[in-house]
Protein backbone atom coordinates (compact mmCIF):
# COMPACT_ATOMS: atom_id res chain seq x y z
CA UNK A 1 0.00 0.00 0.00
CA UNK A 2 1.38 3.70 -0.59
CA UNK A 3 0.89 4.29 3.26
CA UNK A 4 3.87 2.01 4.58
CA UNK A 5 2.54 -1.80 3.25
CA UNK A 6 3.72 -1.74 -0.01
CA UNK A 7 1.60 -3.82 -2.90
CA UNK A 8 2.97 -7.22 -3.63
CA UNK A 9 5.61 -6.59 -6.62
CA UNK A 10 3.68 -8.53 -9.02
CA UNK A 11 1.04 -5.73 -8.61
CA UNK A 12 -1.09 -8.21 -6.65
CA UNK A 13 -3.46 -7.22 -3.75
CA UNK A 14 -3.98 -9.31 -0.99
CA UNK A 15 -7.23 -9.45 0.62
CA UNK A 16 -8.86 -10.65 3.70
CA UNK A 17 -12.58 -11.55 4.12
CA UNK A 18 -14.88 -11.26 7.28
CA UNK A 19 -18.32 -12.55 7.50
CA UNK A 20 -20.15 -14.90 10.01
CA UNK A 21 -22.32 -16.00 7.37
CA UNK A 22 -20.36 -18.97 5.71
CA UNK A 23 -22.40 -19.02 2.86
CA UNK A 24 -21.88 -15.60 1.99
CA UNK A 25 -18.44 -15.99 3.10
CA UNK A 26 -17.69 -18.49 0.36
CA UNK A 27 -19.35 -16.63 -2.29
CA UNK A 28 -17.64 -13.33 -1.42
CA UNK A 29 -14.25 -15.00 -1.52
CA UNK A 30 -14.78 -16.56 -4.49
CA UNK A 31 -16.20 -13.60 -6.75
CA UNK A 32 -13.05 -11.76 -5.16
CA UNK A 33 -10.85 -14.26 -6.42
CA UNK A 34 -12.61 -14.59 -10.30
CA UNK A 35 -12.86 -10.97 -10.55
CA UNK A 36 -9.20 -9.85 -11.31
CA UNK A 37 -5.78 -11.54 -11.61
CA UNK A 38 -4.58 -9.13 -9.75
CA UNK A 39 -6.88 -10.30 -6.54
CA UNK A 40 -5.37 -13.11 -4.22
CA UNK A 41 -7.63 -13.77 -0.96
CA UNK A 42 -5.69 -14.49 1.21
CA UNK A 43 -7.73 -15.69 4.14
CA UNK A 44 -11.36 -15.39 4.87
CA UNK A 45 -13.31 -15.96 8.25
CA UNK A 46 -16.46 -15.67 10.55
CA UNK A 47 -14.55 -14.65 13.66
CA UNK A 48 -13.89 -11.25 14.23
CA UNK A 49 -10.84 -11.85 16.67
CA UNK A 50 -9.38 -13.84 13.95
CA UNK A 51 -9.80 -10.88 11.08
CA UNK A 52 -8.11 -8.75 13.77
CA UNK A 53 -5.57 -10.72 14.37
CA UNK A 54 -4.37 -11.05 10.84
CA UNK A 55 -4.51 -7.45 9.92
CA UNK A 56 -2.56 -7.17 13.34
CA UNK A 57 0.11 -9.49 11.87
CA UNK A 58 2.77 -8.58 9.74
CA UNK A 59 2.44 -12.14 8.25
CA UNK A 60 -1.30 -12.23 7.67
CA UNK A 61 -1.98 -8.54 7.21
CA UNK A 62 -4.53 -7.91 3.87
CA UNK A 63 -3.82 -4.99 1.53
CA UNK A 64 -7.89 -5.19 2.05
CA UNK A 65 -10.23 -6.08 3.91
CA UNK A 66 -13.84 -6.66 3.06
CA UNK A 67 -16.22 -7.37 5.88
CA UNK A 68 -19.76 -7.28 6.41
CA UNK A 69 -21.26 -4.96 8.82
CA UNK A 70 -23.87 -7.34 10.41
CA UNK A 71 -21.81 -9.57 12.45
CA UNK A 72 -23.57 -10.83 15.59
CA UNK A 73 -22.31 -9.92 18.84
CA UNK A 74 -19.58 -7.11 17.13
CA UNK A 75 -20.74 -4.85 14.36
CA UNK A 76 -18.21 -4.49 10.92
CA UNK A 77 -17.98 -0.51 12.30
CA UNK A 78 -16.08 -1.88 15.36
CA UNK A 79 -13.85 -4.30 13.96
CA UNK A 80 -12.74 -1.55 11.21
CA UNK A 81 -11.87 1.22 14.10
CA UNK A 82 -10.18 -1.74 16.24
CA UNK A 83 -7.88 -2.12 12.80
CA UNK A 84 -7.85 1.42 12.31
CA UNK A 85 -6.74 2.21 15.91
CA UNK A 86 -4.03 0.69 15.22
CA UNK A 87 -2.76 0.80 11.57
CA UNK A 88 -3.71 2.47 8.50
CA UNK A 89 -1.65 -0.60 6.26
CA UNK A 90 -5.19 -2.08 5.97
CA UNK A 91 -7.80 -0.62 3.67
CA UNK A 92 -10.80 -1.08 4.96
CA UNK A 93 -14.50 -2.11 2.37
CA UNK A 94 -17.51 -2.45 4.35
CA UNK A 95 -20.55 -4.41 2.28
CA UNK A 96 -24.15 -5.09 3.65
CA UNK A 97 -27.05 -6.60 2.95
CA UNK A 98 -29.18 -3.81 3.96
CA UNK A 99 -29.49 0.01 2.66
CA UNK A 100 -26.22 1.35 3.02
CA UNK A 101 -27.91 4.16 4.69
CA UNK A 102 -28.38 2.07 7.83
CA UNK A 103 -24.39 1.84 8.22
CA UNK A 104 -22.80 4.85 6.68
CA UNK A 105 -22.03 7.01 9.43
CA UNK A 106 -20.76 4.34 11.54
CA UNK A 107 -18.58 2.91 9.05
CA UNK A 108 -16.92 6.54 8.16
CA UNK A 109 -16.84 7.24 12.05
CA UNK A 110 -14.75 3.81 12.13
CA UNK A 111 -12.29 4.77 9.25
CA UNK A 112 -13.29 2.61 6.53
CA UNK A 113 -12.58 3.59 2.87
CA UNK A 114 -16.12 2.50 1.74
CA UNK A 115 -19.49 0.71 2.07
CA UNK A 116 -21.12 -1.22 -0.62
CA UNK A 117 -24.73 -3.31 -0.87
CA UNK A 118 -23.61 -6.82 -1.53
CA UNK A 119 -26.02 -7.05 -4.45
CA UNK A 120 -24.00 -4.46 -6.34
CA UNK A 121 -20.19 -5.96 -5.37
CA UNK A 122 -20.52 -7.33 -8.88
CA UNK A 123 -20.27 -3.40 -10.54
CA UNK A 124 -18.54 -1.75 -7.58
CA UNK A 125 -15.92 -4.36 -5.71
CA UNK A 126 -13.03 -3.79 -7.96
CA UNK A 127 -12.64 -0.41 -8.17
CA UNK A 128 -13.40 -0.17 -4.19
CA UNK A 129 -10.59 -2.60 -3.81
CA UNK A 130 -8.09 -1.00 -6.07
CA UNK A 131 -8.60 1.96 -4.04
CA UNK A 132 -8.25 0.81 -1.03
CA UNK A 133 -5.43 -1.08 -1.16
CA UNK A 134 -3.93 2.58 -1.91
CA UNK A 135 -5.71 3.59 1.67
CA UNK A 136 -8.23 5.76 -0.41
CA UNK A 137 -11.42 5.64 -0.67
CA UNK A 138 -12.90 5.92 -4.46
CA UNK A 139 -14.39 9.37 -6.10
CA UNK A 140 -18.22 8.19 -5.07
CA UNK A 141 -16.96 7.42 -1.92
CA UNK A 142 -15.61 10.74 -0.82
CA UNK A 143 -18.66 12.03 -1.56
CA UNK A 144 -20.18 10.02 0.78
CA UNK A 145 -17.85 11.43 4.06
CA UNK A 146 -15.31 8.32 3.84
CA UNK A 147 -11.67 9.33 4.47
CA UNK A 148 -8.41 7.97 3.61
CA UNK A 149 -6.77 5.15 6.04
CA UNK A 150 -4.04 7.83 7.19
CA UNK A 151 -5.80 10.65 8.24
CA UNK A 152 -8.83 7.77 10.20
CA UNK A 153 -6.14 6.66 11.85
CA UNK A 154 -4.80 9.72 13.05
CA UNK A 155 -8.18 10.22 14.41
CA UNK A 156 -8.67 7.44 16.19
CA UNK A 157 -4.97 6.08 17.64
CA UNK A 158 -5.02 6.32 21.53
CA UNK A 159 -8.85 5.63 21.66
CA UNK A 160 -10.29 2.85 23.99
CA UNK A 161 -12.44 1.08 21.91
CA UNK A 162 -16.05 1.54 22.82
CA UNK A 163 -17.50 -1.70 22.48
CA UNK A 164 -16.03 -5.55 22.56
CA UNK A 165 -17.32 -8.92 21.46
CA UNK A 166 -17.70 -11.55 24.24
CA UNK A 167 -14.84 -13.64 21.98
CA UNK A 168 -13.12 -10.58 22.66
CA UNK A 169 -13.22 -10.68 26.49
CA UNK A 170 -12.72 -14.32 26.59
CA UNK A 171 -9.53 -13.86 24.93
CA UNK A 172 -7.20 -12.82 27.38
CA UNK A 173 -5.17 -15.62 29.20
CA UNK A 174 -4.97 -16.48 32.83
CA UNK A 175 -1.22 -15.26 33.02
CA UNK A 176 -1.96 -12.12 30.91
CA UNK A 177 -4.78 -11.38 32.96
CA UNK A 178 -2.42 -12.41 36.27
CA UNK A 179 0.15 -9.60 34.88
CA UNK A 180 -2.20 -7.25 33.77
CA UNK A 181 -3.53 -7.54 37.11
CA UNK A 182 -0.24 -7.02 39.31
CA UNK A 183 -0.15 -3.48 37.33
CA UNK A 184 -3.68 -2.72 37.81
CA UNK A 185 -2.13 -2.39 41.89
CA UNK A 186 0.65 -0.20 40.99
CA UNK A 187 3.71 -3.34 41.44
CA UNK A 188 6.23 -1.82 38.81
CA UNK A 189 7.65 -4.39 36.04
CA UNK A 190 10.18 -5.44 38.32
CA UNK A 191 8.30 -6.43 41.04
CA UNK A 192 5.90 -8.50 38.84
CA UNK A 193 9.06 -10.21 37.00
CA UNK A 194 10.43 -11.44 40.54
CA UNK A 195 6.64 -12.17 42.12
CA UNK A 196 5.79 -14.30 39.18
CA UNK A 197 9.29 -15.93 38.37
CA UNK A 198 9.43 -15.05 35.19
CA UNK A 199 11.79 -12.09 33.32
CA UNK A 200 10.65 -8.70 31.97
CA UNK A 201 10.97 -9.18 28.78
CA UNK A 202 8.48 -11.96 29.39
CA UNK A 203 6.23 -9.77 31.00
CA UNK A 204 6.38 -7.28 28.00
CA UNK A 205 5.19 -9.99 25.83
CA UNK A 206 2.43 -11.19 28.08
CA UNK A 207 1.39 -7.14 27.74
CA UNK A 208 2.28 -6.78 24.06
CA UNK A 209 -0.44 -10.34 23.31
CA UNK A 210 -3.13 -8.79 25.57
CA UNK A 211 -2.72 -5.15 23.81
CA UNK A 212 -3.24 -7.31 20.50
CA UNK A 213 -5.88 -8.98 21.46
CA UNK A 214 -7.95 -6.06 23.00
CA UNK A 215 -7.12 -3.76 19.67
CA UNK A 216 -4.97 -1.39 21.90
CA UNK A 217 -2.00 -0.29 21.82
CA UNK A 218 -0.34 0.47 25.39
CA UNK A 219 -0.48 -1.00 28.61
CA UNK A 220 -2.32 2.36 29.39
CA UNK A 221 -5.22 1.20 26.96
CA UNK A 222 -4.99 -1.90 27.62
CA UNK A 223 -5.88 -1.35 31.73
CA UNK A 224 -8.27 1.41 30.96
CA UNK A 225 -9.99 -1.25 28.72
CA UNK A 226 -9.51 -4.32 31.68
CA UNK A 227 -11.33 -1.70 34.13
CA UNK A 228 -13.95 -1.00 31.74
CA UNK A 229 -15.25 -4.51 30.91
CA UNK A 230 -14.49 -5.95 34.05
CA UNK A 231 -12.02 -8.13 32.76
CA UNK A 232 -9.83 -8.65 35.94
CA UNK A 233 -11.91 -10.87 38.21
CA UNK A 234 -9.94 -11.45 41.33
CA UNK A 235 -11.23 -15.31 41.04
CA UNK A 236 -9.34 -16.17 37.84
CA UNK A 237 -5.94 -15.78 39.70
CA UNK A 238 -3.54 -18.43 38.39
CA UNK A 239 -1.73 -20.79 40.45
CA UNK A 240 1.44 -19.07 40.56
CA UNK A 241 -0.02 -15.68 41.88
CA UNK A 242 -2.69 -17.24 43.94
CA UNK A 243 0.13 -18.86 45.92
CA UNK A 244 2.27 -15.84 46.32
CA UNK A 245 -0.89 -14.51 47.94
CA UNK A 246 -2.11 -17.25 50.00
CA UNK A 247 1.87 -17.23 50.94
CA UNK A 248 2.04 -13.99 51.73
CA UNK A 249 -1.01 -14.04 54.19
CA UNK A 250 -0.52 -17.51 55.42
CA UNK A 251 3.14 -16.79 57.20
CA UNK A 252 2.72 -13.38 59.12
CA UNK A 253 0.11 -15.88 60.87
CA UNK A 254 1.57 -19.09 61.07
CA UNK A 255 5.37 -17.15 62.10
CA UNK A 256 4.47 -17.57 66.50
CA UNK A 257 4.13 -21.58 65.98
CA UNK A 258 6.90 -23.47 67.21
CA UNK A 259 6.78 -27.20 67.74
CA UNK A 260 6.79 -28.54 70.71
CA UNK A 261 8.96 -31.71 72.17
CA UNK A 262 6.07 -33.46 72.11
CA UNK A 263 5.77 -33.02 68.22
CA UNK A 264 2.78 -30.62 68.15
CA UNK A 265 1.85 -27.17 67.44
CA UNK A 266 0.84 -25.41 70.69
CA UNK A 267 -1.97 -23.30 70.01
CA UNK A 268 -5.18 -21.39 72.13
CA UNK A 269 -6.96 -23.96 74.11
CA UNK A 270 -6.10 -26.73 72.18
CA UNK A 271 -3.25 -28.95 70.70
CA UNK A 272 -2.16 -29.40 66.53
CA UNK A 273 -0.85 -32.22 65.71
CA UNK A 274 2.44 -30.94 63.47
CA UNK A 275 1.70 -33.43 60.69
CA UNK A 276 -1.74 -32.07 60.44
CA UNK A 277 -0.45 -28.49 59.84
CA UNK A 278 2.09 -29.52 57.32
CA UNK A 279 -0.30 -31.08 55.24
CA UNK A 280 -2.51 -28.05 55.36
CA UNK A 281 0.44 -25.95 54.11
CA UNK A 282 1.38 -28.13 51.35
CA UNK A 283 -2.00 -27.43 49.93
CA UNK A 284 -0.45 -23.63 49.47
CA UNK A 285 2.63 -24.21 48.55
Amino acid sequence: MGLGNELDAAGVIRIGVLDNDPFALDAMCAMISAMSRDFRVMWGTGSPAVAIEHCHNAHTRPDVLVLDMALGGITGADVCRRIRRRTSKVGVICVTSYSTDVYRDEAIAAGAQGLLAKERLKTDIDEAVRRAALGMPTAAQVEAGFRDAASAHAALSGTVPAKMSEDMKDSLSAREKDILRLYAQRLTTDEIAARLGITKGSVFTYVHRAADKLGVTSRREVLEACARYDLLQSDSLDEPVRTTIIRSSLLPACCWLRPSSRNTWPGPRRMFPQRRVYSILSWFW
